[in-house]
């Protein structure tokens, strides 16, 4: 199930970089059947991984006692990011692929923190995926700067990040399984 998840998660984010799958499906259903389908298919992947998910003892590697203490700080950059990428502000303005920047923050300190074999193919995956995706956005010369950025556009993508991060810390076991210890 969590390999099933994975390939289904990314396979579908694989299809906007090749222009004439992702033209072929927004013709034959129309935009907004496409972008419904490919959400729908992501959260699919996304539940596939996250009732699959089993980590284990084999640790491939040690873990840094510190980094646990300062990862909801470093998580806390992650979020903003994220969030800012759907709206126009001056972070989305001067950091070029926010979503990327913030998906590989997040995937490196869960990387950190977790080194048993399910977890690095997990984060590695979404690592790899954020570096390719940022790459490939640059070979396509997708526009990704902001016209006319608000600040308050800044304030609310730092707004919704703290939440995003409480939500994270403190219903983490509830939303994924895994408690934070």
């Amino acid at each position: 199930m969590f390999e099933v998840g994975i390939a289904i998660f990314f396979g579908v984010h694989l299809i906007p970089f090749i222009a004439s799958l992702r033209n072929f499906f927004s013709s034959k259903f129309g935009e907004n059947l496409y972008k419904s389908l490919f959400s729908l298919f992501s959260l699919m992947g996304l539940f596939l991984i996250s009732f699959g998910y089993q980590s284990n003892s084999d640790f491939l590697y040690s873990i840094n006692g510190t980094v646990y203490s300062y990862s909801k700080y470093i998580m806390f950059i992650s979020f903003p990011l994220i969030v800012a990428t759907n709206m126009p502000t001056y972070i989305k303005k001067y950091i070029k692929h926010p979503m990327s920047v913030g998906v590989g923050i997040w995937a490196i300190m869960h990387l950190m923190l977790n080194p048993d074999l399910a977890s690095v193919i997990l984060f590695g995956s979404f690592l790899v995926y954020s570096i390719v995706s940022a790459v490939m956005s640059e070979f396509r010369s997708v526009k990704t700067s902001v016209e006319n950025p608000k600040i308050i556009f800044d304030f609310l993508s730092f707004g919704i990040g703290v939440f995003l991060t409480f939500i994270a810390f403190h219903f983490h076991e509830n939303l994924t399984g895994i408690a934070l210890t």
